[in-house]
């Protein structure tokens, strides 16, 4: 089990969790936001654990019996709220509103955890907004969610909110220790890949990353240009595929950027793929360098606003490929 003192980074969140289960002034509900990977999730069992740890003094003790049955999942004043399907719906937050009518198991608080909070059908998020107008005593719901601003602003207004920000490398990198006992030279590309996320860093390092498959597939638009273009491949016919896609474009041309202006290697985030960039910041001007990161940073915003797929991976590619008018 993961105390709050065990969490990496998010100091200023760590204290007021610590300083409101110390004094005693915990508020009937949190909501922890932010993008994925960042903690959120860790944070908010591990300050579940404290308000369910009767030993401690403004933490989880680690060792008790709440300690014990929380960290085993069978506590029985700690209730995961989950999407069922694609959504949450209303009728578990109708339970939700029935069980917590009831005194606790234990004598002490009863605590909900839900996740993904954004994931509220509009109904269940009103059944929601009337347990929090009127909060039934010793209960505390810990909300966490990727898009707090999809959720209902009259269900924020009565959480105390705080914003879960990216982590800096060096946390990544204490995370990957911890959790995966990884260290040297892999780990360190993954905490640059992973933009703050020890859930990202992770992932890369457990299954693998593409950066392989993407960079063969770049350095062939770049060696055909600006006459043979080659139409993207089926591993980029969906959503994820052309986000990953974008991503990968903005971190490895930055890098050609930085060889550009400064050919120092200890800057770069591809560090592994230092003969690659060489050869794409001989291929590309300045300019052109700097109008693909402003094409690629444009793409991620108009996928995250649902744009037409298609016509933003064409983008990328006829800029790539050097075909005017992109």
């Amino acid at each position: 089990m993961t105390a709050l003192r065990d969490i990496a980074g998010h100091e200023m969140i760590k204290q007021s969790l610590h300083n409101a289960l110390a004094l005693d002034r915990v508020a009937h509900a949190y909501l922890f936001g932010g993008p994925p990977g960042v903690g959120k999730k860790t944070t908010a069992q591990a300050f579940a654990a404290a308000l369910l740890c009767r030993q401690g003094a403004g933490d989880a003790c680690g060792e008790c019996g709440d300690c014990w049955r929380v960290q085993r999942g069978v506590h029985p004043d700690l209730q995961l709220i989950r999407p069922d399907g694609s959504s949450i719906k209303i009728n578990q937050l109708r339970a939700v509103q029935e069980s917590a009518a009831f005194s606790s198991f234990s004598g002490g608080r009863r605590v909900y955890l839900v996740e993904q909070a954004e994931k509220m059908t509009l109904e269940a998020a009103n059944c929601f907004l009337r347990i929090l107008e009127e909060p039934p005593g010793r209960v505390v719901f810990i909300l966490v969610s990727d898009d707090p601003g999809g959720m209902l602003p009259t269900v924020l207004s009565r959480c105390h909110v705080y914003r879960f920000n990216p982590l800096a490398r060096d946390e990544v990198l204490r995370v990957l220790a911890a959790r995966l006992n990884a260290g040297g030279e892999r780990a360190g590309v993954a905490a640059s890949l992973s933009g703050g996320s020890p859930g990202r860093a992770m992932e890369l390092l457990e299954t693998g990353d593409r950066r392989a498959e993407l960079l063969d597939m770049l350095l062939r638009l770049v060696r055909e240009r600006p006459g043979g273009f080659c139409w993207p491949p089926d591993s980029l016919s969906d959503r994820s595929g052309v986000e990953e896609w974008a991503g990968f474009l903005t971190v490895f041309f930055r890098d050609v950027m930085v060889w550009q202006q400064t050919g120092a290697a200890d800057l770069l985030v591809n560090a592994d793929y230092q003969e690659q960039i060489a050869e794409l910041a001989g291929a590309f001007s300045q300019r052109e360098v700097l109008d693909i990161l402003i094409t690629a940073e444009k793409a991620a915003r108009q996928l995250a606003n649902n744009a037409n797929q298609r016509l933003v991976l064409d983008a990328l590619f006829f800029k790539i490929a050097g075909i005017r008018d992109v």
